[in-house]
């Protein structure tokens, strides 16, 4: 009997036999019939939120591009499968991973205690410093500069904060006591910073945001914290997780994918934060 087979007897027995009714019964047959649909059809399901260029987007042709995109088509050739983009609202990629919907979510997701109890993450493959994409004319009221320290911003009376739900815009401010207005779409949190509706939005992406609107926008970079950012795979996927691991160490390696991308991405990375002097090693390698 194959090792598919093997999987498909164990899960009908689970199922119509034994009654199995534990989360961790479901969790393994969840897994496991991802895994079946894996081999069968040698598609790996990658999920990424298309919606935050150059790292994720969709090109002028359609389809899928962007840092995550290529980092996702790698794993792909490393396992020997074809990478399916399945575009995903970040606060919804979780739930799709846990569903099986996907196999592997690759979207600058880090790690916090509330994730992990959801998926497990791998090592870190990017790293992401955080900034305040800032109403200007918000800005100009409260003498907002980069030389201002970030306890002060944070401390700035009646500012209206805004953040993406489910990620660091939302639980870093909320670490300081400040409550955060939560959405669901990026796109509505950038017309509400522009329109003067929302004061403040913490992102990664903040430069090119203000790129889109810069007569009422600013950048604040004051904020020192940094974010790893790592491959998510379901509850206990440990083939994956190790897979995933591997992979992401070889990428780090003399002659590997960091190296192989470096001439394409260090003039995108240095054109996205605005700094000639900054190219890919500047999001791949932390920070002291």
């Amino acid at each position: 009997m194959n090792r598919i087979n093997k999987i498909a007897t164990f899960i009908i027995l689970c199922t119509g036999i034994v009654g199995c009714s534990s989360d961790s019964a479901n969790s393994t047959i969840e897994t496991h019939a991802s895994t079946i649909n894996q081999e069968v059809n040698n598609i790996l399901k990658v999920g990424v939120d298309l919606k935050f260029p150059p790292f994720s987007y969709i090109d002028d042709k359609g389809s899928p591009a962007g840092f995550e995109v290529d980092i996702a088509k790698a794993f792909g050739e490393y396992l020997n499968m074809e990478v399916e983009i399945v575009n995903t609202d970040f606060s919804l990629l979780i739930p799709a991973l846990e569903m099986g919907d996907v196999d592997v979510l690759i979207a600058d997701m880090a790690k916090t205690e509330e994730r992990e109890q959801k998926v497990d993450f791998s090592v870190p493959y990017r790293y992401g410093s955080t900034f305040a994409l800032v109403n200007k004319d918000f800005a100009i009221k409260n003498n907002i500069t980069n030389n201002m320290p970030e306890d002060e911003f944070f401390a700035i009376e009646d500012a209206n904060f805004i953040g993406l739900a489910g990620t660091k815009s939302v639980y870093y401010p909320q670490s300081k006591g400040i409550e955060v207005t939560e959405i669901t779409d990026i796109g509505t949190g950038i017309v509400e910073i522009s329109q003067g509706l929302s004061d403040i939005l913490l992102t990664s992406n903040a430069n090119s945001f203000h790129a889109a609107d810069p007569e009422n926008t600013i950048v604040y970079s004051g904020i020192l914290d940094q974010d790893a950012s790592n491959f998510a795979v379901r509850k206990g996927d440990n083939d994956m997780l190790n897979k995933s691991n591997e992979f992401i160490n070889s990428m780090y390696e003399d002659g590997g994918l960091y190296d192989q991308i470096a001439e394409k991405y260090d003039p995108i990375i240095a054109k996205f934060f605005f700094n000639e002097d900054l190219g890919l090693s500047y999001i791949i390698n932390p920070r002291n």
